[in-house]
């Protein structure tokens, strides 16, 4: 699983939280939380730790932060944190400014579980990628039906751009 760990604060008192694996991740988490840079301004940072990663998004000064393995990289975990943090928004509103720790956790640490597992494990959690599969699906019987018999040299990149694995 790529995501982890997974936390949504005001500042540096957690309104809500999940975690997917038995870790110190919160512990560290609430260090993140600290180091982040004060004041009114909209961040996204990341911070490693062993064979993990740290990323943060705070907006608004609400935080959406994730601990992911190292080999997920940093679109796939930012995506996650601006998918919950607008469902964070959209469910709390201005609630979560005065909201007491962990005030919001036993209903939204399900969202926390349930987003964590899609971006961790579904490929269509990755736009790119997701893209990509749609431009091939439109471009295979494209290629196929037509090019070939009119232009042959369309033929040869289409080989070559299904055996090297590139876009066209």
């Amino acid at each position: 699983m790529a995501i982890l760990y997974a936390l949504v604060a005001r500042g540096t008192v957690v309104l809500a939280e999940h975690s997917a694996a038995a870790t110190n991740a919160g512990a560290i988490a609430r260090q993140v939380l600290e180091r982040l840079p004060d004041g009114g301004a909209d961040s996204h940072v990341s911070y490693t730790q062993d064979r993990y990663v740290f990323h943060a998004k705070r907006t608004d000064g609400i935080t959406a932060l994730c601990m992911a393995d190292d080999a997920a990289g940093r679109r796939i975990p930012f995506a996650f944190l601006e998918d919950i943090h607008g469902r964070f928004v959209k469910t709390y509103g201005r609630a979560a400014l005065t909201a007491l720790a962990y005030a919001m956790n036993d209903e939204f640490s399900r969202v926390l579980s349930q987003q964590m597992d899609y971006y961790s494990n579904d490929p269509s959690a990755d736009r790119i990628n997701r893209m990509r599969g749609e431009i091939n699906q439109v471009m295979h019987p494209f290629f196929s039906c037509f090019i070939y018999e009119d232009y042959p040299m369309l033929k040869n990149l289409y080989i070559l751009k299904t055996n090297v694995g590139c876009m066209l």
